[in-house]
């Protein structure tokens, strides 16, 4: 069976916007036409403030270059096809502009924010439309607010569930992190207000101070995107692992119900002064590398071509195993500063999950056989 993705942009800015449901926008391909059909979820770096066709207009273009056969669905669009001329290169394409980008919107709703996870509820549009593949990009405007952060992932994951929940069992979910900002530039200074002052409002802080807690905090945010994505995966993958009889854990794909896999957008947005319009949202050249990435993550996924070294085969024991086991489920906090990259990455694929439970389980087998 061919592996389909589902993926959901979902990207956040600071103005706020109203959605409608709109069934046309879900409208499939020709009759014998095999599309694969994509929804992007967000606020306005999905829905594209200041720059039309956002980072979806590079994402369908390059699919298309690729040969592929792509329909954008979502809640907005109507099948509107909108064309596009690059000023860099003199390039000119079409593009079906149909998303599911609502500027200003937050995870979820808040006193000054509308959120995704209702729109996506009231507008039914994950059921409508039953997407192939869903990108996930959410989460700017709750760090603009520096809203509730130590609660982000929480949040998160209730929206994720909701997903996993409404897509079709042949479609798959990525998750990105979200790109960096630019936050003392004078288009976007005040919206980074709750930044710049003690949250008694006794103490103001100088723009440096400000902006390196916001990029701790955007930091912190992107750490818990991929840290939420693989605990979630690695539940569903030790669920269905009976350790005692196998000891290769089940392929994630052959498992029943979409797939969740993990993004990272926010490595191709190097340089936020060339890169960004005005120190959130990006500019053609941002949304061009962002719009790519995505165009090759999906080819890659769609061709099934993963890229995963093998175990490194160091001195462990099976306290190791207990204390990773532990970590992956998220049932031991006392550990999580135990955990390294460096040691516990065992299949050298820049994540820590079950995968390298598995590679760990299989290194203790070896050394007692």
């Amino acid at each position: 069976m061919r592996k389909i993705i589902s993926v959901i942009a979902a990207a956040a800015v600071c103005l706020t916007g109203i959605g409608r449901t709109n069934k046309k926008a879900c409208a499939l391909g020709e009759q014998g036409t095999e599309k694969i059909s994509i929804m992007a979820i967000g606020d306005s770096i999905t829905d594209g403030y200041g720059v039309t066709g956002s980072y979806r207009k590079y994402l369908y273009n390059e699919l298309t270059k690729k040969g592929y056969s792509v329909d954008m669905v979502g809640s907005k669009g109507n099948n509107f096809t909108a064309e596009f001329t690059d000023s860099e290169t003199g390039e000119s394409f079409t593009y079906d502009d149909d998303n599911t980008g609502y500027s200003g919107y937050a995870i979820k709703e808040y006193p000054g924010r509308n959120g995704i996870l209702e729109t996506l509820k009231s507008t039914d549009c994950l059921a409508k439309c039953e997407p192939d593949i869903v990108i996930l990009q959410i989460g700017t405007n709750d760090v603009i607010d520096n809203h509730d952060m130590d609660n982000a992932p929480k949040r998160l994951q209730e929206l994720i569930e909701y997903i996993m929940e409404n897509i079709p069992e042949s479609s798959s979910l990525f998750v990105t992190t979200i790109p960096d900002v630019d936050p003392n530039r004078s288009g976007v200074y005040d919206w980074f207000g709750n930044y710049r002052h003690s949250a008694d409002w006794q103490t103001n802080y100088p723009d440096d101070v400000a902006e390196e807690n916001i990029h701790k905090t955007l930091l912190a945010y992107n750490a818990n995107v991929t840290s939420v994505v693989q605990k979630m995966r690695s539940v569903k993958i030790l669920s269905s692992w009976d350790m005692e009889k196998d000891a290769q854990s089940p392929d994630e794909s052959s498992l029943k119900g979409p797939q969740l896999r993990n993004a990272d957008v926010a490595s191709v947005i190097t340089d936020v002064k060339t890169q960004l319009m005005d120190g959130v949202h990006p500019n053609n050249k941002g949304y061009k590398l962002m719009g790519e990435y995505w165009a090759e993550l999906i080819d890659s996924y769609l061709k099934n071509t993963p890229t995963v070294q093998q175990p490194d085969e160091s001195n462990y024991n099976v306290s190791d195993l207990v204390k990773l086991q532990k970590y992956i489920l998220g049932a031991s906090a006392e550990t999580n500063s135990d955990i390294t990259l460096e040691k516990y990455d065992i299949n050298k694929d820049e994540t820590i999950d079950v995968f390298d439970v598995a590679a760990l389980r299989k290194i203790l087998v070896k050394e007692t056989s």
